[in-house]
C-alpha cells in the first residue's frame, strides 16, 4: 500500500485512540504507567473461562455477515494450533517463550528480531502474545512494537495492509499512517480492521506520547 488517504481523523481520537491506549496499557511498558496512576487491571481476578466469555461478548459486537476467505495469524492456525505448537515454534527461531495460565492461558515471546518478517533488518518486536480458549485452541495473535520512527511505522503499516489485502481484499481504514502525522502528536495514527463472522483482524500504528507504537491483533470470531 503506498499511501493511506487521511479519513476520519477526528473520529480516529475516539475509535483507535482509547484502543490502543487501553491496549499499550497492558503492555510491560504500559504496566509501570498503570500502576503510577493507581489503576489495577481487573482480569487478574478472573479466571481463564470468564476472560474467554468477555472476549467472545465483545467479538459478537465486531462480527462481520461472512465469513473470511483466510484467516492469516503470523504463521499460526486459528482454532487449530495449541500451547506446544507454539512453544515449539518459538524454541525454533531463538525467542524466549513464557506459559502463563490466569487470567488467561497465554504464551508470551520476546526477542531481538522479529521471527515472522521478511527482512531481516526489520524494527524489533516488544512481544508476541499467543492466547488459548479454554479447551486449549488457539484464539489469538498479537504482535507489539513500540520503539519505531514514524517511517518505519508507515512502511510496516503498509507491509501488513498489503499482505491482509491480498489474502482478504479490501479493509475498513480510519485515520493516515503517512510519517509526518504520524510525527504531530500523540493519538495520531490510522487503524485497518476487518471483520468477517470468523476472523477479525485490526492493525494500528499510533503515537502514544510521543512513542510511535505499532500494534496488530489476529483474532478467531468462533464460538467455544
Amino acid at each position: 500500500m503506498k499511501h493511506l488517504a487521511r479519513t476520519g481523523a477526528v473520529t480516529l481520537g475516539a475509535a483507535l485512540g482509547l484502543v490502543g491506549v487501553m491496549g499499550f496499557l497492558h503492555t510491560p511498558y504500559g504496566r509501570p504507567l498503570m500502576r503510577r496512576l493507581g489503576m489495577a487491571c481487573p482480569a487478574t481476578r478472573v479466571s481463564p473461562a470468564q476472560v474467554e466469555a468477555v472476549r467472545l461478548r465483545a467479538v459478537a459486537t465486531l462480527r462481520g455477515d461472512r465469513p473470511s476467505p483466510a484467516r492469516p495469524a503470523l504463521g499460526q492456525s486459528l482454532d487449530v494450533s495449541r500451547a506446544t505448537d507454539v512453544m515449539g515454534w518459538g524454541r525454533a527461531r531463538g525467542l524466549g517463550c513464557v506459559e502463563a495460565t490466569r487470567p488467561l492461558h497465554a504464551i508470551t515471546c520476546a526477542g531481538a528480531a522479529d521471527p515472522t518478517a521478511r527482512d531481516p533488518k526489520a524494527p524489533p518486536v516488544d512481544q508476541l502474545v499467543f492466547a488459548f480458549a479454554p479447551d486449549g485452541r488457539l484464539v489469538s495473535v498479537d504482535r507489539l512494537r513500540s520503539r519505531l520512527t514514524p517511517v518505519e511505522a508507515t512502511r510496516l503499516f503498509g507491509e501488513a495492509a498489503d499482505q491482509l489485502l491480498a489474502a482478504l481484499g479490501p479493509g475498513q481504514v480510519v485515520g493516515d499512517a503517512s510519517p509526518d502525522y504520524l510525527a504531530s502528536g500523540s493519538m495520531h495514527g490510522a487503524r485497518l480492521a476487518y471483520r468477517f463472522v470468523d476472523y477479525l483482524a485490526t492493525v494500528t500504528a499510533m503515537n502514544v506520547g510521543g512513542r510511535i507504537v505499532m500494534h496488530e491483533l489476529y483474532e478467531s470470531a468462533r464460538g467455544s
